[in-house]
């Protein structure tokens, strides 16, 4: 009889040594069951307790499925159980080990809100990996749109405070990236104050003052296809200084107009990594991923509990890619195409054509009860991609 490698208990045990060395007051309880819960969710790729439980009813201790069901919506609905916390504690545990390699220590931290139906909202802060991004704070409502909690400044500015805390003993370059929505003079105060950078898209109506005239940000110097930077101008009525750099480029349907702090030459190519590094995010947490739009009845407790361990998952399968991308001599035997090559400009391009999310994704599906030994890192380190 062939062995099997990784199978549900290997990955659990995984799992639950890593939180407990992550989260060392995490409940006895819970330390048994949510290792579990992340198998399935990432085995089922849903967030939907009915289909979760679908892959742990053969070696779970209970006897019938439906008690299954009602195991993991318990645990949602638990109140001794802090999802939030806990994701917290895994991504404060992994940033602990990151080590940088490019030379300009620059991490790119992108903001954006998050819609799932009409009844929840969340405010993500994402980091920067490769093209893609991993959540590191998150912020969840209910009432979706209707809530206006969810896009309070100060709310914002708590994420922000949030994010700077994770980052505070490490000498990185911080970049904050947002559009146009979140164009408060006040978020870039209050970035600024902090030492690091925004580089933020702002609305073509915003007043701007230069050289004493007043004039709408959009009617700014520019030109066709080519970059014109505004040094120490000033935006809104409160007179905001800043500086401002206008793209008006083949790739975007509408011009780019970045109000930025630092890191000027670069500030359409920082603010080029938003799209990826959080609207990738979202896709994979719904249609790409985990049908985070299975769910719409849970009341905000239970959902930002279920909402915590799937973010958990998904930066668990972005770093198993990454992984994969930097450590290729260890899976030769595994045929994954992640990268093809073009021809472009008489000279040959090799392009990414999975994302470490996926890649990660598929290379654990692949690992399940295998006859052949896949390697499946359980440390959770995050590489500089």
């Amino acid at each position: 009889m062939s062995k099997v490698y990784n199978n549900q208990s290997n990955i659990t045990m995984g799992f639950s040594n890593f939180l407990l060395n992550s989260s060392p007051f995490i409940r006895k309880s819970q330390l048994n069951f949510i290792p579990s819960v992340m198998f399935g969710m990432i085995s089922s790729q849903s967030c939907s307790s009915y289909d979760i439980a679908k892959f742990l009813k053969l070696e779970s201790k209970c006897a019938q499925f439906d008690s299954i069901v009602k195991r993991i919506n318990r645990l949602w609905h638990n109140k001794l159980f802090d999802g939030k916390l806990l994701f917290n504690n895994v991504i404060s545990s992994i940033l602990d080990s990151y080590k940088i390699k490019h030379n300009d220590n620059r991490i790119h931290i992108t903001f954006d809100h998050m819609f799932s139906h009409d009844n929840y909202a969340i405010l993500m802060f994402s980091m920067r990996i490769g093209t893609q991004g991993i959540p590191i704070y998150f912020d969840c409502f209910s009432n979706g749109k209707q809530n206006d909690e969810a896009f309070k400044i100060d709310t914002i500015i708590n994420g922000i405070s949030q994010v700077h805390e994770l980052f505070k003993n490490k000498d990185f370059d911080l970049i904050f990236l947002a559009d146009r929505w979140f164009s408060s003079t006040r978020l870039f105060d209050y970035i600024d104050s902090l030492g690091h950078t925004y580089c933020v898209r702002i609305k073509g109506n915003i007043d701007v003052f230069k050289d004493g005239t007043k004039t709408k940000a959009k009617k700014l110097k520019h030109r066709k296809y080519h970059a014109v930077v505004h040094n120490d101008v000033f935006i809104t009525n409160n007179k905001f200084k800043t500086n401002i750099v206008y793209s008006n480029s083949l790739d975007t349907s509408t011009p780019w107009i970045i109000a930025t702090n630092n890191h000027i030459d670069s500030a359409i190519k920082n603010y080029s990594y938003r799209f990826g590094s959080v609207e990738c995010l979202f896709k994979n947490q719904k249609s790409n991923g985990f049908r985070l739009g299975k769910i719409s009845n849970m009341n905000i407790h239970s959902f930002t509990n279920m909402y915590s361990v799937l973010c958990i998952c998904l930066t668990y399968l972005t770093l198993v890619g990454a992984d994969f991308s930097k450590n290729s001599r260890c899976y030769k035997h595994i045929r994954i195409t992640t990268h093809k090559k073009y021809l472009i400009n008489g000279k040959k391009i090799k392009k990414r054509i999975m994302s470490l999310f996926r890649t990660g994704l598929t290379l654990f599906l692949l690992a399940i009860n295998s006859s052949i030994y896949v390697r499946l890192p359980m440390t959770f380190i995050l590489y500089d991609i």
